[in-house]
């Protein structure tokens, strides 16, 4: 079924950027997807099919005749409109009839997840546009898209915590197993089949899921499990997403396995934890509606430096929904691959869900936090309790 609070989000960002009509068109969705219509149904396309959005409110969605009872019985649609021979001449029709002064279609040079329009796809909507005579403007759908994707219901916020919930359970399983004379491969190796076993999904591939580092010197990254031992003394650093009913979480948690005799960690590893937690809740304070990305990560990024820690090399956090990245603005620095200002230097709104997650290095490794937020009126709120301390293991 369609989310009738997407199709709201949908039109007043519409009446927003002063875009008349907003196209949505594909087929076969299943092989050659596009991004935002698993966010706003269920749905899949078959046949060549196109969903128009209208400023004015009016809906319709043109598509082939064995498909066309389906979009009748979603029940969302002013008209549904069967094209009897040809996709082109129907969708010519109707733009001619609605005679709209700007089309916004999905393409994006900066943003995937509002990327979904094929080349193929787009020289089709072309020639309708040609046979409709349209004479005015096609335009990026981006900031349309960033606004239905981003705003999550309470539903969709609903599933993502089912699914932090669901990996804090493996992350507190995970404390009694870790031990000094593992390899990193081993925790890899529980938590996948702690995944598996439960039926969960994946936030991102399996292959690098989840990341798992321990001490100093072990490779970092986007990589899965490196080849290395964990040793006494260690943090370990676990990054970890998975997927239920269709939503997914991107969280990080910090262990310390102790030395024999030890009953802490010792208290300069504490101190660099307790500065990436606290600029954590730096962020989130600061994370209200109309703030930009940049101004965030400069709140949380300032913090770590001033407590004499690097600045580290990658941005302060990113939006989660059915995926871990979810496309859109971010919070992030003015750094040559995120100094633009639809990805930092956007107002962001109620209810967009982001990850924090700053990382500095130790002696015993490297300490990175991540936490799930969803963007309120007075800050952020976390989706699940943070964590506070180091995990003594």
């Amino acid at each position: 079924m369609f989310s009738k609070e997407k199709i709201a989000i949908a039109i007043e960002a519409l009446k927003e950027q002063n875009i008349d009509m907003w196209i949505i068109a594909g087929q076969e969705s299943a092989t050659n997807t596009e991004p935002i219509l698993s966010v706003m149904s269920d749905a899949e396309f078959i046949g060549l099919t196109a969903l128009i959005f209208n400023k004015d409110g009016s809906s319709a969605a043109i598509c082939t005749p064995i498909d066309y009872n389906g979009y009748v019985h979603h029940g969302v649609f002013d008209e549904v409109i069967a094209f009897p021979v040809s996709f082109i001449d129907t969708l010519a029709e109707y733009v001619k009839k609605m005679n709209p002064a700007t089309i916004g279609l999905n393409f994006s040079l900066e943003n995937p997840s509002a990327d979904g329009l094929s080349l193929g796809m787009y020289n089709t909507l072309m020639k309708a546009f040609e046979k409709a005579n349209f004479q005015g403007e096609v335009v990026s759908a981006e900031r349309v898209v960033v606004k239905v994707r981003g705003i999550k219901t309470e539903e969709e916020i609903a599933k993502i915590r089912k699914a932090c919930l669901a990996a804090e359970e493996i992350f507190n399983d995970a404390k009694d197993f870790i031990k000094a004379g593992m390899n990193c491969k081993d925790v890899y190796a529980f938590f996948q089949n702690e995944v598996d076993r439960k039926g969960y999904g994946y936030s991102w591939p399996k292959s690098c899921n989840p990341g798992v580092f321990s001490g100093d010197g072990c490779p970092g990254g986007h990589m899965g499990a490196p080849d290395f031992p964990i040793s006494y003394g260690d943090v370990v650093n676990i990054d970890f997403g998975i997927v239920v009913d269709g939503y997914g979480c991107d969280l990080q948690r910090m262990y310390y396995v102790l030395k024999p005799g030890e009953t802490d960690a010792p208290q300069d590893i504490k101190d660099a934890f307790y500065v990436v937690r606290d600029s954590i809740q730096l962020a989130a304070k600061t994370l209200k509606p109309g703030v930009t990305g940049l101004e965030v990560d400069t709140v949380a990024r300032e913090y770590v430096v001033s407590k004499g820690f690097p600045s580290w090399n990658a941005a302060l956090g990113h939006q989660m929904g059915q995926v871990a990245h979810d496309g859109g603005p971010l919070l992030g620095p003015e750094r040559p691959r995120y100094n633009r200002d639809e990805l930092i230097r956007t107002p962001l709104f109620k209810n967009m869900v982001f990850t924090i997650e700053p990382g500095i290095p130790t002696r015993a490794g490297r300490i990175g936090l991540e936490e799930d937020v969803v963007v309120k009126e007075d800050g952020a709120e976390f989706i699940v309790p943070y964590q506070e301390e180091l995990y003594l293991v």
